[in-house]
């Protein structure tokens, strides 16, 4: 099997792997990521987001292949539990492929929306572990224990902890593809990794009184590589990730959603929808017909609607009406300028009051994380927070992303009242 791909160039696969990413790649739960677009509604901010799960799960798969061709190479520096064999390398490239199943449409939006919904690793699990999905099965042919072993390394757990953190942890095979993907398709340079030097300089050890093997890089020759890795993460949230008029537009999805359950059932809502709106329990075959191209037709459907607030809602985001923004001060206190803010939508007879909403969110710069270390000479180990001056600095601060969202004709207003806030 050979692929063309944007950011990694060809990718391949051959035998026995070929053959279970074929079947794999067949699979309609699988197929159903092409219609899930990955960077949601940042779309919106950026013409070129707008790839889909699909490449980025084949991007994740394609990192874990070659972290486990470089793992291969260390086979003698670990204990033999912890080697990986045909077997294992099969359920960590399934893991890595299958991670994202159970994102609903615009991917991490559909959660935002829907608070009280189980989030997306939840329905992952299902599909994963539902005998009647065609995942399930092909994996059940590679071996019975297959769905649940690759269900549980997804959410990184499994008896290889090294290939458990390699799927879902702090530095894996996700994040490496998606900062690379977004950061390419946006056309914004921040998320750009050093993936080749990255592996290289990859190392794996066995603490002193440990069983087990961790992740460690391959002292200052992988260090620089790993502070562009957590550069890159933060650069892309603050730039794309957290960009205002993605951040307007998922406002308004919020605000659209909001009334939806407001009005009871509405023409044009997919019946699974409905039941989410409701709270009502969801099968996962019908779960999987939701997609972007059924929210689509739902938000057409509602630019006809009856009500006002929905269809303005509808119309705004179909047509990309979005609403405005107002940067305030990070120190500025939450509560007092959504009591503001809800005094100009009320003097200006603006309901429901959701119409406008304050939006904060805070980034941690760095966090530090014993599953990735630093490898000395003589076989001295360092935390990466001890190695790296950058990565301490940045464990000191916390960015805040602190704005007021509004319909666009309130803007001379709000601006005015929240104009000691800024």
């Amino acid at each position: 099997m050979l692929l063309r791909d944007p950011v990694h160039g060809l990718i391949s696969f051959s035998g026995a792997t070929a053959r279970l990413v074929t079947r794999l790649l067949d699979c309609a739960e699988v197929q159903r990521l092409r219609r899930i677009r990955a960077l949601g509604l940042a779309a919106l901010a950026f013409p070129g987001g707008e790839h889909s799960r699909f490449a980025h799960a084949v991007g994740a798969m394609h990192v874990m292949q070659r972290y486990l061709d470089r793992v291969r190479t260390l086979a003698q520096e670990l204990p033999p539990h912890d080697r990986i064999d045909d077997h294992w390398a099969h359920v960590a490239l399934a893991a890595a492929l299958l991670h994202d199943l159970g994102h609903g449409p615009l991917s991490h939006t559909f959660e935002a929306v829907l608070p009280g919904a189980p989030r997306h690793e939840v329905w992952t699990s299902r599909i994963l572990l539902d005998p009647d999905t065609q995942v399930h099965r092909v994996l059940a042919e590679l071996d019975p224990t297959a769905p649940a072993l690759v269900e549980r390394l997804i959410h990184g757990q499994g008896p290889i902890g090294h290939l458990a953190r390699a799927v879902s942890g702090t530095f894996d095979v996700d994040r490496c593809d998606y900062l690379m993907r977004d950061s390419y398709m946006t056309g914004v340079r921040y998320g750009l990794l050093d993936v080749d030097w990255l592996l290289a300089s990859l190392r794996l050890y066995v603490p002193e009184g440990s069983t087990s093997a961790r992740l460690a890089v391959d002292g200052e020759k992988g260090l620089t590589a790993v502070e562009g890795f957590f550069l890159a993460r933060l650069y892309m949230y603050r730039q794309v990730y957290l960009h205002k008029a993605a951040r307007a537009a998922e406002m308004m999805i919020r605000a659209l959603f909001r009334r939806l359950c407001e009005l009871g059932p509405e023409p044009g809502t997919p019946p699974v929808l409905e039941d989410l709106l409701r709270g009502r329990p969801v099968h996962v075959h019908d779960y999987l017909r939701l997609d972007d191209h059924a929210l689509a037709e739902a938000l057409a459907a509602y630019t006809r609607s009856a009500d006002p607030v929905l269809r303005d809602l509808a119309d705004g985001l179909v047509g990309r009406r979005l609403f405005k923004t107002l940067r305030l001060g990070p120190q500025v206190d939450s509560a007092a300028a959504e009591v503001r803010l809800a005094e100009v939508l009320a003097a200006e007879g603006v309901a429901p009051a959701y119409l406008g909403a304050i939006d904060r969110v805070e980034i941690d710069a760095y966090t530090d994380d014993e599953a990735l270390m630093v490898l000395r000479g003589g076989g001295r180990v360092q935390r990466l927070l001890d190695a790296s001056p950058l990565l301490r600095g940045l464990a000191r601060e916390r960015f805040v992303h602190h704005r007021a969202v509004f319909p666009p004709a309130l803007r001379a207003r709000v601006s005015a009242a929240l104009s000691d806030m800024t």
